[in-house]
């Protein structure tokens, strides 16, 4: 299992090795010939605040126009000068490189026992990426870790989470509750599997994983290198997608449990702005990985999430494991459904009762309303096992 310092690196040397790409997106062409006439605005060098962070001044660290010297201090009247792309570029690495050469002394140093106080992992600062300036001043690496769950049900409440953040890591057909307010959640090498991650303040990443259904209430996420995904969002920021993803579809948050409005005001994500359906492409597929990239394919952008079909969506129901509910309860999802998934809703709801009262107007003996109800079940019972939702009742096996 790597260590925060590990990530950290391989999450530096990512940054350094696609940065050109990025800034690429981001530029404009003006009057020129070579390098220097690709500009990038300031406002567009902000989109990547999504991947950079600088110090800790406050919760969400010094803006990133005012740590590049080139926008520091522009008057906020008027429009800052664009600035190439070539001189934004060199910046970065050089920032990239100091804090890739302070985070390899600080794995070298572990690898050979001799670290203090000060060589504490650095817990992740923004979503997939890192700080380009690493924090002097120590931090906790108390962590929770979910892993290797299969065929089974996992429930952590805000009393079972040690420090503030949580990773679940290669689990495989099963459901993973994390009802509790963190600031970061890793979700790692799963597939077939449902996780639902209460409110999270600073950010999620889900990586490698195939066939997974992830539910938050976050800051922000980034998805990298996903198969086949469907993530139920209630985000403030838009979602960052990076890497090889195929299939990966997006929906409005889906699901609600007592404590969530609670969880959402510690950790200060606010439920009247969700960006679910803004996804963010950045960079572009890697031409080197033979995999998903044969060799003579020239590169190509990487691919964006759609969003799930209406008639597709479908509310989650998390079992209440709170006790008694309190006037302060979260009792219903608190990011407003937009209308066509709400249209799509009311259509389901008033199908149901059509059925239920067709089947209670039915006039059959009493021998026949039992086949007819062993013939619902086995229906039933099938479509569980087809829609892999026969993993939602794993968390009852106990019962």
């Amino acid at each position: 299992m790597p260590s925060q310092a590990d990530e950290e690196a391989h999450q530096l040397s990512y940054l350094q090795k696609h940065m050109a790409n990025m800034l690429a997106l981001l530029a404009e062409p003006v009057e020129g010939e070579g390098e220097e006439s690709l500009v990038v605005s300031q406002e567009r060098f902000m989109h990547l605040g999504f991947l950079i962070h600088f110090g800790d001044k406050g919760p969400e660290g010094i803006p990133l126009s005012q740590a590049a010297q080139f926008f520091a201090n522009s008057d906020p009247d008027m429009p800052a000068v664009p600035v190439p792309a070539a001189q934004i570029h060199e910046w970065i690495l050089e920032n990239i490189a100091a804090s890739l050469k302070q985070t390899t002394e600080k794995v070298a140093a572990k690898e050979h026992g001799s670290f203090g106080a000060s060589d504490l992992d650095v817990t992740m600062t923004d979503a997939c990426a890192t700080q380009t300036k690493v924090q002097s001043s120590p931090y906790s690496i108390s962590q929770t870790v979910v892993e290797g769950v299969s065929k089974s049900s996992v429930v952590k409440q805000a009393s079972d989470i040690k420090g503030n953040s949580v990773k679940v890591l290669n689990c495989h057909d099963s459901v993973i509750y994390i009802l509790a307010p963190l600031r970061f959640s890793l979700v790692y090498g799963c597939s077939d599997t449902t996780i639902i991650l209460g409110a999270i303040g600073k950010a999620v990443r889900v990586e490698h994983c195939e066939r997974v259904q992830v539910i938050t209430a976050a800051k922000r996420i980034c998805i990298a290198n996903c198969r086949e995904c469907v993530f139920y969002l209630g985000v403030n920021q838009q979602p960052l997608i990076l890497g090889d993803n195929h299939k990966i579809q997006v929906a409005p948050f889906n699901t609600y449990y007592s404590q969530l409005g609670e969880h959402m005001v510690q950790v200060g994500v606010d439920p009247t702005i969700n960006r679910w359906n803004e996804p963010l492409v950045l960079g572009m597929v890697d031409p080197h990985d033979s995999l998903s990239h044969p060799a003579g394919v020239s590169d190509v952008q990487a691919e964006s999430a759609t969003c799930l079909d209406p008639d597709l969506f479908t509310n989650f129901l998390i079992p209440n494991w709170f006790g008694a509910e309190s006037a302060e309860s979260t009792k219903d999802n608190p990011f407003p459904l937009p209308e066509i998934y709400l249209a799509s809703q009311r259509k389901k709801y008033s199908t149901l009762v059509e059925i239920q009262q067709a089947l209670r107007d039915v006039q059959i003996d009493e021998s026949r309303k039992r086949e007819l109800a062993s013939a619902i079940h086995l229906h039933f019972k099938e479509w569980l096992y087809a829609s892999g939702n026969i993993r939602l009742l794993y968390c009852l096996q106990g019962d």
